[in-house]
């Protein structure tokens, strides 16, 4: 052995400081978390504490995971990670720990579930349709070769190969922005010069909203007038209570109502006459052209034949008894 190693071999090394001992590795403080949240009833206070413990060590993971969401969706991260956090809190309950020994695969597993609410959250607040950085490139290049051209960027996407809900998308969207010009002289489909005082906000529509709230609420209070069997049936064919767009059919009513199907139409036509009525009376229903033009058929009034008693014989039934007065012979109708 050479005289170095021997006299390293002699140094006796000191002692370790007294002190605290070193704190425990993240993956192995959390398989203790889990084995102890798991042994733990529930709501007592060591079991809140742990699970808090469990959110402090999980939290670096989702910050990392919302920033790149954040970055990629344009939503704040701050937003993401509570939402992720959120999803995760007790995500602890179905997952069992020590699947593999040395390595704990909580974090795999709450990233999972916070990258799906993280997600959801940025759908919800931007524009569910995510443009990739090719498709972007391919507007771009559509662009400059629109204004070269002089044609309209969906030509220049569809000389490209692209699908149409892709043009739809890209070149001509849900939201199109046309210039003052385009504006005042028409042109678009959606534009038109009838309704161009509108859109710059040159007309006062402060009687037409004061006329729509008189009418909404004249029509609330109508249908809370109604009886109760009317008023329900108005109001689920109206889609109270539902998302625009699926009203329930008749079918359906009867089958919740428990009535039949031509009892609910009568119920529901009802309703909608006693609600036009209450209307008429205030001045606020649909100005219909039959009653603006049209007269009302008055009762026919009374003939004076109508009015002189007949006699009770026979002919007098069959109405061929003549007046005294126009014959004196007698008849052979005669009672």
């Amino acid at each position: 052995m050479p005289a170095c190693a021997l006299r390293l071999a002699a140094v006796r090394l000191p002692p370790p400081p007294p002190g605290p001992p070193p704190a425990p590795a993240p993956d192995d403080e959390m398989e203790a978390l889990l084995h102890l949240l798991r042994e733990l009833p529930d709501g007592c206070p060591e079991q809140h504490r742990a699970e808090g413990r469990l959110a402090v060590l999980v939290r670096p993971h989702l910050g990392r995971a919302a920033g790149a969401i954040a970055r990629r969706w344009k939503v704040p991260a701050e937003d993401l990670e509570q939402e992720g956090q959120v999803a995760t809190y007790r995500a602890w309950r179905r997952f069992t720990p020590g699947r593999e020994p040395g390595r704990c695969l909580y974090p795999a597993y709450v990233l999972r579930l916070a990258r799906q609410a993280m997600e959801r959250y940025a759908a919800g607040e931007r524009n569910a349709v995510h443009v990739t950085d090719h498709a972007l490139k391919r507007l771009r290049r559509a662009k400059k070769a629109a204004r070269k051209e002089g044609v309209p960027v969906s030509t220049a996407l569809r000389a490209q190969g692209l699908d149409e809900a892709s043009i739809l998308t890209l070149g001509e969207g849900s939201i199109s922005t046309v210039s003052l010009d385009h504006l005042l002289a028409g042109e678009g489909d959606r534009d038109s010069a009838v309704n161009v005082e509108t859109r710059l906000g040159l007309v006062d529509t402060t009687a037409a909203r004061h006329q729509h709230v008189a009418e909404r609420d004249a029509a609330l209070t109508a249908l809370h007038q109604l009886p109760r069997l009317q008023r329900v049936v108005a109001e689920k064919f109206a889609g109270y209570g539902r998302p625009p767009g699926s009203e329930p059919a008749s079918r359906t009513v009867a089958q919740e109502l428990r009535l039949s199907e031509d009892e609910v139409l009568t119920l529901h036509r009802q309703a909608l006459r006693r609600m036009r009525e209450a209307m008429d009376a205030k001045g606020l229903g649909p100005e219909l052209p039959a009653r603006a033009a049209g007269k009302l058929r008055q009762r026919r009034p009374e003939a004076p034949r109508d009015v002189r008693p007949r006699p009770a014989g026979h002919g007098a039934q069959l109405g061929l008894e003549l007046p005294p007065v126009e014959s004196r012979r007698p008849s052979a109708w005669g009672a």
